[in-house]
C-alpha cells in the first residue's frame, strides 16, 4: 500500500500523506478553523507526540502544503480473545470549511482521506479495529460513508447521588488506598483478568501513566483495591468537575462481593470531598455495569450524545462478536 496518494479536483491538487512533527503548527491552525475553538497544544503533544503506543494520522495538504483534512487515530495495543492485536482509537477527525466542496467525484477530500487511512492503517498489518465516540452528526456521516456500526446496544450511561449513603451490612476485606504514581501491579491485573475483558484495549502501567498520570491539564483520582494479602485485583480513576465525579476507568478481576465494596468506599471517599454526583459510561453488557446497578446505581439518559462506535478490519474479527464484547470506558477516549 502506498502510503501517499494524489487528488485532483476543480479546486487544484491535493495529497494525501502521513502526519509528520512538522505538521503540528498547521495542523493546530486546521483544527482551530475546522471546530471554531483554540486547543491547548500541551494536550496535542500529549495524544499525538508523547504517548507510548504511536500514533496514525493522515492529512490531505494542498499544493502549499497546508493541511486542508486530516484523519487520525491512536493505535494501541490490545486483546482479542488473549491474541494480542491493535485497536486504533480515531480521534480529531476535520476538514477546513473552506474546502468542504472540493470533491474527485462523489467524494470529497475529508472521505478520501479517511479512505486512505483505512487503506493504510487498517487490517492485520496495523490495527483490526478502529473505534470511537463521535455525536449522532458524525456517527450517521461514518455510517453512511465509512461503515461504522453502533457497538454495546448504544452503551450504557449510569449515575448515583451520594449525598446520603446508606450503610451496607457486609464488610470490605480488602483496602482502598488512592495512589500517587504506577507500579507494575498494573501489568500483573491486566495479564490476569484481560481474559475478563475478551475484547479490550491494554490497561498496563505503560497505558495508566500515560492516561492518567501524564495528562497535562486533568488530575485524576486514581484509587486501588488490595485484597487482604496486599494483591491489587481492581482500579478506578476518577476526575472531579465541581460537585460532579466522572468514573473515567474502572478494571479488576470480577467479583461483586470486591466492586459492592470498591464501589461503596469510593462513594465515601467522594461525598467527604464536596462531591454529590457519580457517573460513568460502560458498555450495557458488561458484568462491571452489573455490579454499578447492584450498588446504588441507576440508568439514565445518556447527556452528551456519545455513541460509541466501531468498524473491523480483520476477516477473522466478525463485527458481531465486537458489538457484543467490546469493553470500553471513557479512558478510551479523550473526551474526560
Amino acid at each position: 500500500m502506498e502510503m501517499e496518494k494524489t487528488v485532483e479536483t476543480s479546486f487544484g491538487t491535493f495529497y494525501i500523506r502521513p502526519y509528520n512533527d512538522e505538521d503540528l503548527d498547521n495542523v493546530i491552525e486546521l483544527w482551530e478553523s475546522a471546530f471554531k475553538s483554540k486547543i491547548d497544544r500541551k494536550i496535542w503533544r500529549w495524544k499525538f507526540h508523547e504517548n507510548p503506543f504511536g500514533r496514525q494520522i493522515m492529512l490531505c495538504v494542498n499544493e502549499a502544503g497546508l493541511p486542508v483534512a486530516m484523519y487520525a487515530g491512536i493505535p494501541f495495543p490490545g486483546n482479542w480473545n488473549g491474541n494480542k492485536i491493535k485497536m486504533t482509537q480515531l480521534i480529531d477527525n476535520m476538514s477546513h470549511p473552506d474546502f468542504r466542496q472540493a470533491t474527485n467525484g462523489r467524494k470529497g477530500l475529508f472521505i478520501q482521506t479517511a479512505e486512505h487511512f483505512f487503506d493504510v492503517f487498517g487490517g492485520d498489518h496495523a490495527s483490526v479495529y478502529h473505534y470511537g465516540f463521535p455525536g449522532e452528526k458524525h456517527f450517521k456521516l461514518g455510517k453512511l460513508f465509512l461503515k461504522y456500526s453502533m457497538v454495546a446496544d448504544g452503551g450504557a450511561y449510569l449515575e448515583a447521588n451520594i449525598r446520603c449513603q446508606e450503610r451496607s451490612l457486609f464488610p470490605i476485606f480488602g483496602s482502598v488506598t488512592q495512589i500517587s504514581s504506577t507500579s507494575d501491579d498494573f501489568d500483573k491485573l491486566w495479564s490476569e483478568a484481560k481474559r475478563f475483558y475478551p475484547f479490550s484495549i491494554f490497561r498496563g502501567e505503560a497505558f495508566i501513566k500515560w492516561r492518567f498520570f501524564n495528562h497535562p491539564r486533568n488530575n485524576y483520582r486514581i484509587f486501588v483495591y488490595k485484597n487482604p494479602v496486599g494483591k491489587m485485583t481492581a482500579y478506578i480513576a476518577t476526575l472531579c468537575d465541581g460537585q460532579t465525579a466522572t468514573i473515567v476507568d474502572v478494571f479488576g478481576l470480577p467479583s461483586k462481593n470486591q466492586f459492592s465494596g470498591f464501589f461503596r468506599k469510593i462513594k465515601n471517599k467522594l461525598h467527604c470531598q464536596g462531591i454529590s454526583c457519580i457517573r460513568i459510561w460502560l458498555p450495557k453488557h458488561s458484568f462491571l455495569t452489573n455490579y454499578l446497578l447492584s450498588s446504588g446505581f441507576i440508568s439514565k439518559e445518556e447527556p452528551l450524545g456519545i455513541i460509541p462506535t466501531g468498524r473491523s478490519f480483520s476477516d477473522s474479527l466478525d463485527i458481531d462478536f465486537t458489538i457484543k464484547n467490546i469493553f470500553y470506558t471513557m479512558a478510551d477516549g479523550d473526551l474526560f
